[in-house]
């Protein structure tokens, strides 16, 4: 793949937001949230492909710059297919990322413009080698029109200072626990004699997180994390070359596959989705393929008040990304 591509995308989407009568209407105001559907050309469509996307998005508007100037930021996660197989990415299905600052002028209650620069990244999460990933930086131009007059003002100072609600309540009830168990699986490299030797088998992984968080308010929310991972990609050797000139690899033992850590997170609120940041030291450092920094980035989606859904990211200061994290999660 060139170092530089351009490239056009067309999108077809559907969004909903509360009505500010309900409880998450009336705490969320300007948050919509909705699913996607997109196909991608980037002008080598016998090289790279013709890639489409199926995502879920999030956004809202943040603040009011002036009386018709706003600004808000949008997310967007999904599945991409429709590559070719290439030096840069790997395989035909790969995770599709997407953040945007969409400038918003509303040029009547009902018509607004907006301007709207964003970042795309496509990868397969590391699960094969070469994975180099795609990624593109935007610029989107469109119009709005309303049916209904659903303009809210909205200070960004309503997303910093405490809420009412949660002012009135005992610190004890401002506080939540969640427990999470996640899956996946990662391709893997390991080195010997100074040398690197790509693995692409499918490695399995697996590992639980324990979070207390404490709401500041609605929207924020602060805690740590207890992280326990193990992952059948760690610290591996070789053990033979084969005929076909093939690698036969060796496993350390099981607690040099381990890695336990604690993290300091913070969290985003939202509708149904929570953003979540993690940065922690990792307390079993061992083998040459460990880390003793990490940081985790992950989404949580609420299929019920208390039930949610776990995706995430991982990224070390050893081999910088390390692997997806799919699975469910309780708050306690």
């Amino acid at each position: 793949m060139r170092n530089r591509e351009l490239a056009n995308s067309l999108h077809a989407r559907y969004m909903v937001s509360f009505d500010p009568a309900t409880r998450l209407g009336g705490g969320y105001k300007a948050t919509y949230q909705g699913i996607g559907i997109a196909a991608y050309t980037l002008y080598s469509p016998t090289v790279i492909g013709t890639p489409c996307a199926l995502y879920i998005f999030q956004g809202a508007r943040l603040s009011d710059l002036t009386s018709r100037l706003g600004i808000g930021y949008e997310w967007n996660l999904g599945l991409s297919w429709g590559w070719h197989p290439t030096q840069a990415i790997s395989t035909r299905c790969n995770v599709y990322i997407n953040v945007a600052l969409p400038i918003t002028y509303h040029l009547t209650p009902h018509c607004h413009l907006s301007l709207t620069p964003d970042y795309t990244h496509f990868s397969n999460g590391d699960t094969r080698f070469p994975n180099s990933g795609a990624n593109l930086f935007g610029l989107r131009l469109g119009a709005t029109y309303l049916f209904n007059d659903t303009r809210t003002d909205i200070s960004i100072r309503r997303f910093i200072e405490p809420s009412d609600e949660l002012m009135h309540k005992p610190i004890r009830q401002r506080i939540s626990y969640d427990i999470v168990a996640y899956g996946g699986w990662r391709a893997d490299r390991f080195t010997e004699e100074g040398h690197f030797y790509l693995i692409n088998e499918r490695l399995p992984l697996g590992g639980i997180h324990l979070q207390p968080h404490y709401h500041l308010n609605n929207y924020f929310s602060l805690g740590c994390s207890l992280d326990w991972q193990l992952d059948s990609s760690l610290n591996l050797h070789q053990a033979s070359r084969n005929n076909d000139n093939s690698i036969t690899y060796s496993r350390p033992p099981l607690w040099q596959q381990m890695e336990l850590g604690l993290s300091l997170r913070g969290e985003i609120r939202a509708p149904i989705f929570t953003l979540g940041i993690g940065c922690g030291i990792n307390a079993l450092k061992t083998g040459y393929d460990s880390s003793l920094l990490y940081t985790t980035f992950s989404l949580k989606a609420f299929v019920t008040e208390r039930l949610f859904l776990y995706f995430g990211y991982r990224f070390n200061s050893v081999q910088y990304t390390q692997n997806l994290m799919c699975g469910m999660g309780v708050r306690l």
